[in-house]
């Protein structure tokens, strides 16, 4: 029989045991080697990467329900959207020299209102990724820390399509290819589950979804370098993004137009937009 003198001593060493075990484990976590320091890997402050994996008929779509719905998300009212709009056509003009600028408000809310000039060039339209294509922030860093996400992205804004090669003017002063398209819209990810926005807050404090944006929801502008085109069946993706307190970056990637309607796309944003 073990002595009874003895326990207490075989007690405190368990407990001495287990409380070396956690430190070493949490001062292998607090001594984790910080690559961003090291100049063959710099971190960039933010970056995000997208995926799309689904099939529609529909992939540039968008009734005026359903780009009112995007934008109320980010607390737009249909006024607020039509200003979006007009402040798209404007940046059409300034950097292409493309004029829409005297469309109807209705064209700014809905894709089946699209227009196209006169001489039959270009096609101004809103329009909404059909959500069935999958689209989501799959992961993202913060410097050297990461977070899994997984989290359905809102997609939507206006477009011109050029029907015909373009001689654009403006800043941009060179020409659009026929079947090129430009963008310009929002990446919108709510990043709040159902259980979360209904958690309880203390008075005075915002929501907090616990996430390392400190943020329920990302809006992300993003507006075409130059222009996107499809070079078969691959449409090569090149736009400036610009988010509120992180400033100007860059979005590049990929989408793969596959058999029976499915959409194979890789993008990564990065914030700033070169390496730092």
């Amino acid at each position: 029989m073990q002595d009874m003198d003895s326990l207490p001593s075989m007690k405190l060493f368990a407990v001495a045991s287990v409380l070396i075990i956690v430190g070493m484990v949490n001062a292998g976590r607090n001594d984790r080697r910080d690559t961003c320091s090291n100049s063959d890997t710099p971190c960039y402050d933010y970056a995000l990467t997208y995926i799309m994996d689904g099939r529609t008929e529909n992939f540039f779509g968008g009734n005026r329900t359903e780009i009112l719905a995007h934008n109320w998300l980010v607390g737009r009212t249909e006024a607020d959207v039509i200003q979006e709009g007009k402040m798209a056509t404007q940046w059409l003009l300034t950097k292409y020299g493309i004029n829409f600028t005297d469309v109807e408000d209705e064209v700014y809310l809905d894709a089946s209102n699209a227009v196209t000039s006169d001489d039959g060039n270009l096609t101004f339209t809103a329009f909404m990724v059909d959500p069935a294509a999958r689209y989501r922030l799959v992961s993202a860093s913060k410097e050297h820390k990461v977070e899994f996400f997984n989290a359905p992205i809102s997609d939507a804004g206006w477009a011109v399509i050029v029907n015909e090669d373009y001689s654009a003017s403006g800043t941009f002063d060179s020409t659009l290819p026929q079947g090129a398209m430009i963008v310009y819209g929002d990446y919108i990810i709510p990043l709040c589950d159902q259980t979360e926005t209904r958690r309880k807050k203390p008075k005075g404090k915002g929501r907090n979804c616990r996430n390392l944006f400190n943020q329920s929801t990302l809006k992300i502008h993003y507006e075409s370098s130059a222009y996107m085109f499809t070079v078969d069946g691959v449409i090569v993706i090149d736009c400036i993004v610009k988010e509120t307190s992180w400033g100007v970056g860059i979005a590049r990637g990929a989408s793969f137009m596959e058999p029976d309607n499915l959409y194979s796309t890789r993008n990564v944003l990065t914030f700033p937009a070169t390496a730092p």
